[in-house]
């Protein structure tokens, strides 16, 4: 398998980087061609622009907990959790958080906690599980026989799409 060629400044393709993007929790190994690190959603924006018009997959990537496999890939490996802005906003009144994908479910339930609350779906890895992560992987934990997993504590997802749009997923 050819390598595609990387011409973007936001993608990284020194080895010791690609390798370091190479694992997860699970027991899957891919070296990606490149790694981006995007600081920005319009940096997100354009990788996902660049991709879509290199023909290049992107795999979406927080914390590398999730055992799946889910976070890694041969293609460029998009890390959401370094540089991209942080988020996180409780509303006891209503009982609802906002937060980016960034932020780990500890963090979240160290911010709900003054308030009596906390999102039930508490995967072993919640320490440094990124909330991007477990949507994507629908995380659960010793508390889904009674709460279920997190996908249905989720009302709404802002989301940048195949052609570098960004939109809202909503219930309902």
């Amino acid at each position: 398998m050819t390598r595609p060629v990387i011409d973007h400044p936001l993608i990284h393709t020194d080895p010791r980087v690609r390798a370091a993007y190479a694992e997860s929790a699970g027991i899957y190994r891919m070296v990606p061609a490149g790694v981006a690190v995007p600081g920005s959603l319009a940096d997100l924006r354009s990788v996902v622009d660049w991709a879509r018009h290199a023909g290049v997959s992107l795999t979406a990537r927080g914390a590398g907990s999730g055992i799946p496999g889910n976070s890694v890939g041969s293609g460029v490996i998009v890390d959401l959790r370094e540089r991209m802005p942080r988020r996180l906003e409780v509303d006891p009144t209503r009982g609802t958080a906002i937060t980016s994908a960034n932020i780990t479910q500890a963090g979240l339930t160290r911010a709900a906690l003054p308030h009596g609350l906390r999102l039930p779906p508490d995967p072993s890895s919640s320490g440094w599980a990124t909330l991007g992560g477990m949507v994507s992987t629908n995380a659960s934990g010793p508390r889904t026989v009674r709460y279920g997993p997190v996908r249905p504590w989720v009302q709404a997802l802002e989301l940048v799409t195949a052609d570098g749009e960004t939109g809202w997923l909503e219930r309902g």
